[in-house]
C-alpha cells in the first residue's frame, strides 16, 4: 500500500490526471512480465520455462490459417529457416534496404495479429530464430502500436553495447569472470583537447539516445499508412520540429560551455570535427572513427553530386512555393501544412510525394556521413554511429547534419507571411506576470539550478550467459545533466471564463559574442518547454505548473531488474502496480528539460504565449496525463490536438517586434546556474 500511495502522490505532484492511472489487473501484469522476459538477453536462447514450452510446441508454419497475412508469415519464417535472412549475431541496420525489408516482413507478421495469445506465441517463435536487432525493432514497433499499454525495457539495458564504450564492456566481462560485483564509471568520448567534449554530456546522454531511438519507432520513415490503417498525423512536420528542437538545444548547450553555434554541414566543405565513438558491436566489430576534416565521398550506389542535385530540387521547389508529386502535378506548400509535405520529402518517408525526384536527403545523408571513412567498403569497416538511431546523436556531426536540414525548412518558413497582430492576440486576456520558482526552500525566484548527478544502469545484457558462470551485479555509472524541479507561476487577467493554451519557451538572451540576440534571430533558437490547457475564470488567475509535467519530457525509465521485481511481486499479490496505459516511451528525460547554463549564471528569456484553446486545440484529442511528451512526440494514436503550426508563434519571421507586444504574450528574464553536486 505504501508503494501505491507513493505512485498517487507522484502523479499529483507532476500534474497528471489521477483518473488515468489504473490498477493493473492480473492479465496485464502477466503480459508485462512476459514482455520483459522475452526481451531479456536477446542474444541468448529463451530460458523462461513457460516461453520455452510455447517455443517447443508452436510453429507458425503449421498454423498459417490463423493469420490474416499467411503469405508474409510463410515467406518470413521459411527465409529465416533457409538462411536467406540476416543471421543471429550479425549487425542490424535499418538504413540498409535488405535489412529493412526483412524487418518489415517480421513487423507485418506481428502487427496484423490482433489477439494477444497468437501475437505473443509468434513473437516467441521469431525471437529464437531472428536476428536480435531486427527482432527487437520489429517487436517494439508492433507492441507500441497495440492497445495494451505495455512497457518496453530501456534500450540501454537491452543493447548496452550501443550506449557504452568498449572499455566498460571489457571491465564488465572481467568482473563476471572473476565473480566480482562492480560499478564501472563510464566516461564520455573525446578528451580535454577536444572542445566538443564540453557538450558530449548532451549528445551522449543515454536518455537522449533512448528518446531518439523511440521517436523513430513511433514515427518510422517506412510506415505505410494505407497498408497498416494507422494515420501518422503531421508526421513530416513533427520530423522537422523534433530535430529542430534538438539542434536548438545543442546550440544552447554550446553557449552554456562558451562554444559558438554549430555550423551546418555542406557537401563541398570538410566535416570539421572528427569523432571517435570508442564503442563496439556485440559481435566484436568496432564502430568506425572519423578524423578531423574528412570530406564527403561517393558511395558505390550514391554520389555526392546526387545529394547536391536532390538539395537543388528541394530548394527550387521551396522558392517556387510548390512541389511536384509523382504525377508531376504542382502541390502548393505555401499554406500551414506545407512544412508537413516538405518534412516528408526531406526525410524521405513513405509520405514523400515524389521520392524518385527529391530523393531521400535525410536518410542518405546519415549513410553518407556514417561511411565517409570507407565509402567503397574497401576495408570492410562496419556501420558508423549515424546509421543507428540509438547512437546517432553521440556524433556532433549529427547536429550539423540536422542544422543543414533545418536550414532548408527555414528557407520555406521565411517565405511565409509573418503572423499579424490579429493572429497573435487573445482578446480579453492579459498575462500580467511570469516567474519561475524552484521547489527547494532556498530557491530564488527566476533562478533555475542545474547540476550533474550519477546515474546507474545494468550491464547484464552486454554479457554472454552460461550455466557454469553465475550472474553478478554489474552496473555502469555515468554523470548526467539534471535540474532542480521548479514551477511556473503565471498571473493572468481574463474578462470572462475561457480556456487557453499556454505555450512556454526559452531562449538564450546573448549570443556567443555577448550581444543581445534580436527577436527575429532569436526565434530560431527558441526551445519549447511546455504546452498545456488552462481554465481561466473572470478576473485574476494565478496558474501554477510543475516542470515535471512538461509536454516535452518523461521520467527516466525503470531498469529491467526493477521492473521485473515490481511486476513479479504484483503478480504474487505482494504489492499494487498502477499504470497509465497511454504513457509514452518517447520524450526527452526530465533532466534535459533545461540547458546547462553556467556556473556564474547564464541569462535566458522565458516567453509565455496564451492562445484560444477553442480555436487552437482539438480538446477531444488531448489527455493531459498521457500527453507528457506531446510537443516532441506527437499523438501516436490519432490527431495531434494542437491546430497551430509546431513552434508557433516563433516559426515565422518577426520583422517588427512591436507586433509581439500583445497582452497575451509575456517575456521575462531568468538565470540558469550550473552548480556542483
Amino acid at each position: 500500500m505504501r508503494f501505491a500511495l507513493l505512485v498517487v502522490l507522484a502523479a499529483v505532484a507532476t500534474g497528471s490526471v489521477l483518473a488515468k492511472l489504473e490498477k493493473a489487473d492480473e492479465t496485464f501484469l502477466k503480459k508485462q512480465l512476459a514482455v520483459l522476459k522475452l526481451t531479456w538477453r536477446l542474444s541468448s536462447p529463451i530460458e523462461d520455462p513457460d516461453q520455452l514450452a510455447i517455443l517447443q510446441s508452436y510453429n507458425p508454419l503449421e498454423h498459417l490459417a490463423d493469420y490474416t497475412n499467411p503469405e508474409t508469415v510463410k515467406h518470413y519464417f521459411e527465409a529465416v529457416r533457409d538462411g536467406r535472412h540476416q543471421k543471429r549475431g550479425e549487425i542490424f541496420n535499418l538504413f540498409e534496404r535488405s535489412h529493412r525489408l526483412q524487418m518489415i516482413e517480421l513487423f507485418e507478421t506481428l502487427f496484423f495479429i490482433k489477439e494477444w495469445v497468437p501475437f505473443f506465441k509468434t513473437a516467441i517463435a521469431a525471437r529464437e530464430v531472428s536476428n536480435e536487432g531486427q527482432f527487437f525493432y520489429a517487436f517494439s514497433v508492433a507492441l507500441l502500436h497495440r492497445e495494451e499499454g505495455l512497457q518496453l525495457p530501456p534500450p540501454y539495458e537491452v543493447f548496452p553495447h550501443l550506449f557504452t564504450t568498449s572499455d566498460v564492456v571489457r571491465q564488465a566481462y572481467r568482473a563476471k569472470m572473476t565473480q566480482t560485483p562492480v560499478v564501472i564509471p563510464m566516461n564520455f568520448t573525446g578528451s580535454i583537447r577536444n572542445p566538443e567534449q564540453r557538450v558530449s554530456y548532451f549528445g551522449e546522454d543515454i536518455g537522449m539516445n533512448a528518446h531518439h531511438s523511440h521517436w523513430h519507432m513511433d514515427w518510422p520513415f517506412w510506415w505505410n499508412e494505407a497498408k497498416y490503417g494507422v494515420h501518422k498525423d503531421r508526421k513530416g512536420e513533427l520530423f522537422w520540429y523534433m530535430h529542430h528542437q534538438l539542434a536548438a538545444r545543442f546550440d544552447a548547450e554550446r553557449l552554456s560551455n562558451n562554444l559558438a553555434d554549430v555550423e551546418a554541414l555542406h557537401w563541398e566543405k570538410p566535416i570539421i570535427e572528427g569523432f571517435v565513438p570508442k564503442a563496439q558491436y556485440k559481435n566484436g566489430y568496432e564502430f568506425p572513427s572519423r578524423p578531423d576534416n574528412m570530406r564527403f565521398q561517393d558511395l558505390s550506389f550514391l554520389s555526392v553530386n546526387d545529394m547536391k542535385q536532390y538539395e537543388r530540387r528541394i530548394r527550387k521547389s521551396i522558392a517556387a512555393g510548390f512541389v511536384l508529386d509523382s504525377h508531376w502535378d504542382k502541390i502548393s506548400i505555401n499554406g500551414t501544412d506545407g512544412v508537413d509535405i516538405l518534412g516528408s520529402i526531406i526525410e524521405s518517408s513513405q509520405e514523400s510525394l515524389n521520392p524518385n525526384y527529391y530523393g531521400s536527403l535525410h536518410n542518405n545523408a546519415h549513410i553518407m556521413l556514417s561511411r565517409v571513412t570507407d565509402p567503397k567498403g574497401k576495408f570492410g569497416i562496419k556501420y558508423g554511429v549515424l546509421e543507428h538511431f540509438e547512437t546517432a546523436t553521440r556524433d556532433p556531426a549529427f547536429f550539423r547534419l540536422h542544422k543543414y536540414m533545418d536550414n532548408l525548412v527555414k528557407e520555406h518558413k521565411d517565405l511565409l507571411p509573418p503572423y499579424t497582430r490579429g493572429e497573435l492576440e487573445l482578446p480579453g486576456v492579459s498575462v500580467e506576470a511570469v516567474k519561475v520558482i524552484g521547489k527547494s526552500k532556498a530557491s530564488t525566484p527566476n533562478l533555475l539550478v542545474t547540476y550533474f548527478q550519477d546515474f546507474y544502469f545494468d550491464l547484464s545484457n552486454a554479457l554472454d550467459s552460461s550455466k557454469n558462470v553465475k550472474d553478478v551485479d554489474i552496473q555502469a555509472k555515468v554523470r548526467r545533466l539534471s535540474n532542480e524541479p521548479f514551477e511556473y507561476v503565471l498571473t493572468v487577467n481574463s474578462d470572462a471564463e475561457k480556456s487557453a493554451v499556454a505555450r512556454i519557451f526559452l531562449a538564450p538572451k546573448y549570443n556567443y559574442y555577448g550581444e543581445e540576440i534580436p527577436l527575429d534571430e532569436l526565434r530560431w533558437e527558441v526551445i519549447e518547454l511546455d504546452k498545456f490547457i488552462i481554465k481561466l475564470k473572470n478576473g485574476q488567475n494565478v496558474i501554477r505548473r510543475s516542470s515535471d509535467a512538461s509536454s516535452v519530457t518523461i521520467p527516466d525509465r525503470k531498469g529491467f531488474k526493477e521492473l521485473i521485481k515490481e511486476v513479479t511481486e504484483a503478480v504474487a499479490g505482494n504489492r499494487e502496480y498502477y499504470v497509465d496505459k497511454k504513457v509514452r516511451h518517447c520524450g526527452l528525460p526530465h533532466g534535459l528539460l533545461l540547458p546547462k547554463g553556467r556556473p556564474e549564471g547564464m541569462k535566458f528569456k522565458l516567453m509565455v504565449v496564451l492562445t484560444d484553446a477553442e480555436q487552437d486545440f482539438h480538446t477531444q484529442h488531448y489527455i493531459e496525463s498521457s500527453d507528457n511528451s506531446l510537443s516532441y512526440c506527437g499523438n501516436l494514436g490519432g490527431i495531434n490536438p494542437d491546430k497551430r503550426p509546431f513552434g508557433f508563434p516563433f516559426d515565422r519571421q518577426i520583422p517588427l517586434g512591436d507586433i509581439f507586444r500583445v497582452n497575451n504574450i509575456k517575456t521575462t528574464e531568468i538565470t540558469i546556474q550550473n552548480v556542483p553536486n
